[in-house]
C-alpha cells in the first residue's frame, strides 16, 4: 500500500467528496480499490482530480485501475454504460425493393391510363350567367349625370378604407447548449456523430455545438444546463447521465 493512498484514507471519502466535489460513492471505490462500479474514463478523471487537489502522485493506484479494466475488457469506452454507440439502421432486403418497384410501376401505368382518357367538357347554364347579369344592371353608374349631382354624390358619401392588419413575425429560436457548473466539475462527452470523446474539468460555463448530438456524464449533479435560452437546475450529489439529441435533453 502507498503511502499516497494512505493519506486519501487518512482524510476520508466524505472529506474528500466535500472539497472536490466527487461523489461519495466513487470516492469511496477509488481509495478503497474498489473499481467494479467506475467505468475507466471515470476512473482516470478520478485520479487527476485527486492528484492535483492533493498534490501527490498515485501512479501506483492508477495502474492498479488500468489493469483491472485490462483484465474485464473494458478499455474501450464506447462499450460503457455512459457512452452507447448509435445503431446501425438494417439495410432493406432484397424482396422489400422488388416489391416497392412493382408498386411504382403500378402505379405509373394507372396514372398514365388516366391521363390518356377524352377530357369531359362542362357545360355551361346561360340562364345563370342572365340571372348574374340582372342582379347587377341597377348598380350601372349614368355615364349623363349632371356634373352637380356627381359633386353631391362626392361629398356625402364616406369611403371606407379597411384597416390593416399586421401579422407578427414569427420569433427565431436561438438553439443553445451550456454546461453551468456551481462546484469544480468533471465532464466526459462524445459526439455521437464524428465518434469523438473528451473529458475535463471545468469551473465555469462549458458550450456546445446544439446542432450535434451529444452524450454526457458529469461528476456530481450540481449543475444548471441551459437548452435553447431554457435552464434546467439540478441539485444531486451523483453521478448523472445525460443524451442531448435534436435539441431535447433527456436524463
Amino acid at each position: 500500500m502507498s503511502e499516497e493512498l494512505d493519506l486519501l484514507r487518512e482524510i476520508g471519502a466524505q472529506k474528500i467528496y466535500e472539497e472536490t466535489h466527487i461523489s461519495l460513492k466513487h470516492a469511496q471505490s477509488v481509495i478503497h480499490e474498489s473499481f467494479e462500479g467506475l467505468t475507466k474514463v471515470q476512473f482516470l478523471g478520478f485520479i487527476s482530480i485527486l492528484e492535483r487537489e492533493y498534490n501527490q502522485d498515485l501512479s501506483v493506484l492508477k495502474a492498479k485501475g488500468l489493469q483491472y479494466f485490462d483484465d474485464e475488457s473494458s478499455a474501450d469506452v464506447s462499450s460503457s454504460s455512459v457512452f452507447i454507440e448509435p445503431k446501425k439502421a438494417k439495410k432493406p432486403t432484397l424482396i422489400y425493393i422488388l416489391v416497392a418497384l412493382f408498386v411504382f410501376l403500378i402505379v405509373a401505368y394507372i396514372s398514365i391510363e388516366s391521363n390518356s382518357s377524352a377530357p369531359v367538357t362542362p357545360k355551361i347554364d346561360n340562364s345563370a350567367i342572365e340571372s348574374v347579369q340582372k342582379n347587377l344592371d341597377p348598380i350601372v353608374i349614368d355615364i349623363n349625370t349632371s356634373d352637380s349631382n356627381v359633386s353631391e354624390v362626392d361629398e356625402n358619401t364616406t369611403i371606407e378604407i379597411p384597416e390593416v392588419i399586421e401579422i407578427p413575425e414569427a420569433v427565431e429560436i436561438i438553439q443553445s447548449l451550456k454546461i453551468i457548473p456551481k462546484a469544480k466539475l468533471w465532464i466526459g462527452y462524445i459526439d455521437r456523430k464524428e465518434e469523438i470523446k473528451k473529458q475535463t474539468i471545468i469551473t465555469e460555463t462549458l458550450e456546445l455545438d446544439p446542432a450535434k448530438e451529444w452524450l454526457f456524464s458529469l461528476g456530481h449533479g450540481h449543475v444548471d444546463i441551459e437548452v435553447n435560452g431554457e435552464i434546467q437546475e439540478f441539485k444531486t450529489a451523483n453521478n448523472i447521465r445525460f443524451l442531448y439529441k435534436n435539441g431535447e435533453l433527456q436524463k
